[in-house]
């Protein structure tokens, strides 16, 4: 098991709104525990295509650029502090709303960590996602439940979340000096915020033409992930999906 520690994510956890390296240190002390966690799993990216999705400021693209054997790293937008940082990368645009700019089975493995909750209708992302996934792939789907009472839970609006939609709208606008309408508009064109649980994102994966090879919770030991209902929710502060692509008709 990996010797990676809650207690050092948290510590990176509230240190990255200092600034973009910040916060692309958090990530990739996150991204290397991943793919250790991946190897355990039997996923070993190093003869791998591997395509991100959602790469933001690159923490998790630097990492596996250097894991796998050939690297692809997307999002709606070029971070600046990516382009500056990561000029090696080969990038590409995806608005994962719409059709990827690949071709089918371009790859052999797909990491999209905290993404699929700023998605109103994340469907067309998961079918595109099996299109350009070799039916060998894998792919990793992660993301924060929105009801954790981690420091991750409810995102932007965390702990006002728990009053209600409304209530953490005025609370957080108010403390904030921000104009927020609804956790639909929260990040305006490049994307809202939709409350998913645990079950809500199994049940969607599934409908996506995967099966679930595994679900666990992110660096523990704990898997809570798998607890039922509410419990799973309240008490996990990343989920994990390793989903397996269901062969097409052909």
């Amino acid at each position: 098991m990996t010797a990676c520690s809650l207690v050092e994510v948290a510590r990176l956890g509230f240190r990255r709104r200092r600034s973009a390296a910040s916060y692309r240190d958090m990530q990739t002390y996150i991204a290397r525990c991943s793919v250790e966690e991946l190897r355990e799993r039997g996923v070993n990216l190093a003869r791998s295509r591997v395509l991100e999705l959602a790469a933001g400021k690159g923490g998790y693209s630097q990492v596996l650029a250097e894991s796998s054997s050939s690297f692809v790293a997307s999002d709606i937008v070029k971070d600046p502090f990516f382009a500056d940082e990561h000029p090696e990368i080969r990038w590409e645009t995806v608005d994962v709303r719409t059709r990827f700019p690949f071709d089918d089975d371009s790859f052999d493995f797909i990491y999209c960590s905290s993404l699929i909750e700023h998605i109103a209708a994340p469907g067309e992302m998961l079918r595109e996602a099996r299109r350009v996934l070799a039916d060998s792939g894998s792919m990793l789907l992660s993301f924060p439940p929105f009801w954790s009472l981690s420091m991750v839970g409810g995102h932007t609006f965390k702990p006002f979340h728990f009053l209600g939609e409304r209530a953490a709208i005025r609370l957080t606008n108010f403390l904030r000096n921000s104009s927020v309408a609804s956790y639909a508009e929260a990040y305006g064109e490049e994307g809202g915020l939709f409350p998913l649980r645990v079950r809500d994102v199994a049940k969607l994966v599934r409908d996506g033409e995967f099966r679930i090879e595994d679900q666990y919770t992110r660096m523990s030991r704990l898997n809570t992930a798998r607890w039922p209902g509410f419990l799973g929710d309240l008490f996990t502060w990343h989920v994990c999906y390793l989903l397996k692509p269901v062969p097409l008709p052909t």
